[in-house]
């Protein structure tokens, strides 16, 4: 069974971890070849066959309607919602949050393809690629210290006193330092790591001599992932009772990282915190894990840290709303419950969950199972009941002086919520629970907003969260391009052998009207002129820009959405039909670009007879503009 395990964890740290290096371009096609999307994009959610594409819920935005479509022929994915789009490898960095590289090593593990890479490899990685590497061997070295020494047997009894299972481990990937001064850095040298490296990420640390020595020494050890999966950290609980060091020690900040924005376990957690929508947060790795392992697997911890921004940030990628689990008697805890205020300013709802006295997550799931803690979540409670029963339990409802701050506590917290509508719900319960009118508390609400600093309220203004510019940004530019110019770029991918020469042979590139347009039609055109075909897939690694992408994507799944032109065409296009449909579109990017130039004469004609200027040129230009407007009209399709 330990052997079982062993080999599990080898192979999910060996293939993740090691340092992203260029990829040949012929790899990068043996990947893409190899990932079918509509299987990729199954076993994050749930698809069901519509026509000849695939349409499920958005996991990128919430939404009760699907509008997330997944294509099979063009290899490509596309939502009419939030607009995103793009193909596997797109999909696999917009999901798991990773680099190019990283989703290229996750299709291509999944796909059993092997990325080579060498010595000079290693060498040539930069140096953030280099203490993931170091990290990753600590990591290995943690593992087979608990799994495969004697002196690791204590450690490994350790976790199964407290009901860990060999799955558990390996899924956490739960080690033990050995109690030697130099047993990691020995290690790291018969792997050729020096041991500078591993003083920039804390591993080791040097001595007055100049010599260094191992930093955990006899102890449980709690690798800290980032969301791709990778080590960045440690915690390390003491087992012996002559070690004199705290209960917990953790890594030092590094480069890669910084406490304040990692959670413990999200890498874990993140699909089923998707799939729940709410994420529980508890304290401390022991609580995480023990109810990880019951079956409430949308969880993650603060490690004992107050609760931070950049970490409620980091947790709105994937859901808005928390469940805060906490001990009563804990001090940590009472750190983290500190955060519920950031947590409203952050735009996110929050519950809150108290155990029984004397109890922690850990303890309670092991007395009582998962179904029982399950029960506890169902009867979370709102951030107002939660205040008000510790005003009680301090004694503030004793006397009017205490109500009133009580009251007036709980308006400052409500203050903290930026949604306007979600406030006055807020306000109304109060005043019902209180026996207060609302209008005095809307009084009290106003001070407390009229203090928020003028810096922090220009920051409420203008910074909106990465993901929703990102997403205000696909929808200016879809909204931004002309039907027409969609439609002939439309007709371009749905048969670029016919379409090409047609279209391009009665506009050019810079007939179109759009920056974004044009410049697809440009490389469009360059690549027909040099390979005689056109891929939309092919098209789309060639493309930088992420708003150029996904105009892609959004042309080839919009095909059918387009106008009364495409409305025709119906479900099977017919050459003849595509033909009209481009023709159409063609005629109204011509005509559009002389009303235009129509507009701009009629202008200037003004301006000159306002001078006193000859205005016969501009009467002569507009006749000519008129003239080829009617013949746009008159123009009939013909084809060869």
């Amino acid at each position: 069974m330990v052997n079982t395990f062993i080999c599990i964890f080898h192979i999910a740290v060996k293939s993740r971890y090691l340092p992203d290096v260029k990829i040949p371009q012929e790899k990068i096609d043996e990947i893409r070849a190899a990932s079918d999307i509509v299987d990729v994009i199954s076993t994050r959610l749930q698809l069901k066959k519509r026509g000849k594409d695939y349409l499920g819920l958005c996991p990128f935005h919430q939404e009760k309607t699907p509008s997330f479509s997944v294509s099979p022929n063009k290899q490509m994915f596309y939502c009419f919602g939030c607009h995103r789009g793009g193909d596997v490898i797109k999909f696999v960095m917009e999901y798991e949050k990773s680099s190019y590289i990283e989703a290229l090593e996750i299709l291509a593990e999944r796909a059993g393809i092997s990325i080579t890479r060498t010595e000079e490899a290693y060498e040539a990685a930069n140096e953030t690629e280099k203490m993931y590497n170091v990290m990753s061997f600590a990591a290995r070295a943690f593992f087979a210290n608990l799994t495969k020494t004697t002196e690791g047997e204590f450690a490994l009894n350790y976790f199964r006193e407290r009901s860990f299972t060999n799955q558990t481990m390996t899924t956490f990937g739960l080690g033990y330092s050995l109690r030697g001064w130099d047993s990691l850095l020995k290690k790291a040298q018969e792997e050729g790591i020096d041991p500078e490296q591993l003083e920039k990420v804390g591993l080791v640390r040097r001595r007055e001599d100049g010599g260094n020595y191992d930093t955990f020494r006899g102890r449980v050890m709690f690798p800290i992932f980032n969301t791709n999966g990778r080590v960045i950290a440690f915690g390390a609980r003491k087992i012996y009772e002559d070690d004199n060091l705290g209960k917990y020690i953790n890594s030092s900040e590094t480069p890669i990282y910084h406490k304040s924005k990692v959670l413990y376990g999200l890498s874990q957690a993140k699909d089923a915190i998707r799939e729940r929508d709410f994420v529980v947060l508890v304290e401390g790795y022991a609580d995480l894990i023990s109810v990880y392992q019951a079956g409430t697997k949308n969880i993650v911890a603060s490690s004992g840290t107050a609760l931070t921004t950049e970490q409620i940030q980091l947790i709105s990628r994937y859901t808005k709303n928390i469940t805060l689990v906490y001990d009563a008697d804990s001090a940590g805890a009472n750190a983290m419950m500190r955060g519920v205020d950031l947590i409203l300013e952050g735009g996110l709802d929050v519950r809150i969950v108290q155990l029984p006295e004397n109890e922690d997550p850990d303890s309670y799931v092991r007395k009582n199972g998962g179904k029982a803690f399950e029960e506890l979540l169902k009867r979370s409670v709102t951030f107002i009941d939660y205040k008000a029963n510790e005003f009680q339990r301090a004694g503030n409802f004793d006397s009017p002086e205490g109500k009133a701050e009580a009251v007036r506590g709980l308006v400052q917290s409500i203050a903290k919520i930026g949604d306007q509508l979600k406030r006055s719900f807020f306000i109304k319960e109060v005043a019902e629970k209180y026996n207060l009118y609302e209008s005095m508390l809307y009084s009290e609400l106003e001070k407390f907003t009229r203090r928020v600093p003028h810096k922090f309220v220009e920051t409420a203004k203008t910074e909106i969260p990465e993901e929703e510019r990102a997403t205000n940004k696909r929808k200016v530019l879809v909204s931004e391009i002309p039907l027409e110019e969609k439609e002939i770029l439309s007709a371009v991918f749905e048969d670029p052998k016919e379409m090409i020469p047609f279209i391009f042979g009665n506009v050019h590139p810079e007939d179109f009207s759009h920056p974004i347009s044009r410049k697809i039609s440009e490389l469009i055109l360059s690549v027909f002129d040099e390979t005689g075909e056109v891929d939309v897939n092919h098209l789309i690694t060639m493309l930088t820009d992420d708003q150029e992408k996904t105009m892609v994507a959004n042309i080839t799944f919009n095909r059918y959405q387009l106008g009364e032109r495409w409305n025709k065409i119906g479900g099977k296009v017919s050459e003849t039909r595509l033909y009209e449909s481009a023709f159409g579109a063609i005629k109204t990017l011509k005509k559009k670009r002389l009303e235009t130039e129509l507009a701009d004469n009629r202008i200037n004609m003004k301006n000159a007879s306002m001078s006193g200027s000859d205005t016969i040129p501009f009467l002569k230009h507009q006749q000519e503009i008129l003239t080829r407007l009617k013949e746009i009209d008159g123009l009939k399709l013909m084809k060869g």
